[in-house]
């Protein structure tokens, strides 16, 4: 079997490529980097998947971006995603892959309104608002297109905030707890400011239960033109976020015992904030049998851990 991991030095396809080793030892894998094709490139990116001619592809592949970016450049954020899985999609076709793994987004729920967002809810709500959002909606489609015009399978795993090591943390990101551990662990913030009130509520998930799954179930009959949540299961307000990490802090020693910098709440997400963002996951269950295997704090802990022994 040979299959193509995309992004493969990223924050998830690291650990995906490792997922899949340990599932498929047998397997011929290609990590595939920035280095070995531009996927922007469209030429480019048909011949790499020509040359590696995968039987499946995972694209995991998406540029990184800061608030700054988010918000003054949110065509660059679009059109960038978007053709890079539109080309991996075109070379996908001309090399015959049998079948596309697509690493989506919790940001497609943007224009639903009720928690916890089931599958169906993208069919019945308003489309997504912020580019990124409306970004991994339109791969989402564009592989069910491609599917149905080109007969290649796919299954689209939509991910509720991962928590990964290696996402970087120098400077304000997409994801909160990252900004968070900035603030505390390494700026050693006077007053942490939130944006907005504070209750909203997230599910965070261990970026290795979800590379697994992911690994797990490629060839799985039951995946086929599947679109499932991958998420946490224990909802925690942002508030509770501050405090765990701080607890976990001042237990590991890299946080003074009085350090409590009171939060600072109010302003405005740069992004489309909702106050509450939790995945249903009853289809992985039932279709899978999946369940998350790590708790939030222990979910925090490994990150955290991950960080200082880098």
């Amino acid at each position: 079997m040979n299959i193509l991991v995309t992004g493969a030095n990223g924050n998830i396809g690291w650990y995906v490529v490792e997922a899949l080793k340990r599932a498929h030892p047998d397997a011929t894998i290609t990590a595939a980097t920035r280095a070995d094709a531009d996927l922007i490139d469209n030429r480019a990116t048909r011949e790499f998947l020509k040359r590696v001619k995968p039987e499946y592809v995972v694209h995991a592949a998406a540029k990184t971006y800061n608030a700054d970016v988010f918000r003054d450049h949110p065509y660059d954020v679009f059109t960038e995603d978007v053709a890079m899985c539109m080309n991996v999609i075109d070379g996908c076709i001309d090399a015959g892959v049998k079948k596309i793994v697509l690493l989506s987004s919790a940001t497609v729920y943007e224009g639903a309104t009720n928690a916890p967002f089931s599958e169906e809810q993208t069919e019945t709500s308003p489309p997504p608002k912020s580019p990124i959002g409306l970004s991994k909606l339109a791969n989402e489609r564009g592989i069910a297109f491609a599917s149905a015009q080109h007969g290649i399978d796919f299954t689209i795993w939509r991910l509720f905030n991962v928590v990964s090591p290696r996402e970087p943390h120098d400077k304000p990101g997409a994801h909160v707890y990252v900004d968070f551990y900035r603030q505390l662990f390494v700026e050693k913030v006077s007053e942490l400011p939130i944006f907005g009130n504070g209750n909203q509520e997230r599910c965070f998930t261990w970026v290795e239960d979800a590379a697994d799954a992911i690994a797990k179930y490629l060839t799985d009959e039951r995946t086929s033109k599947q679109t499932i949540n991958l998420g946490g299961n224990e909802p925690c307000t942002l508030f509770q976020l501050r405090e765990t990490l701080l607890d976990i802090g001042k237990e590991r020693g890299l946080l003074a015992a009085d350090y409590d910098p009171p939060a600072k709440t109010g302003g405005r997400f740069f992004g489309v904030e909702a106050q509450r963002r939790v995945p249903a996951l009853g289809k992985a269950e039932s279709l899978l049998g999946w369940k998350p295997k790590t708790h939030f704090r222990a979910c925090m802990e490994k990150f955290i851990e991950g960080k200082t022994n880098v």
